[in-house]
């Protein structure tokens, strides 16, 4: 089934179920990521950890998430778009 979007976009019925995988804001982690299901939500900026170690390096994160995890948040991500 494929649902006619404004102009001359379209989806299918499937590709609109909530899920991160299919969410213009998530990214697939890749290699270094703890599975092939997982990636990074980049719907707001990263957070920095609350340690308090002067010999620690400060690094933002951003949400790890499984494929098939979803929130309030989620927008489905158009072919050939991103955010």
């Amino acid at each position: 089934m494929v649902i006619k979007k404004s102009g001359d976009e379209s989806v299918s019925a499937a590709a609109e179920a909530p899920g991160c995988c299919n969410c213009r804001f998530w990214r697939r982690a890749g290699r270094d990521g703890p599975g092939p299901d997982w990636g990074h939500c980049k719907r707001m900026p990263p957070v920095l950890p609350e340690i308090d170690d002067d010999k620690m390096v400060h690094v933002g994160i951003w949400p790890s998430t499984e494929a098939g995890d979803w929130c309030g948040e989620w927008q489905l991500r158009l072919q050939g778009r991103e955010a």
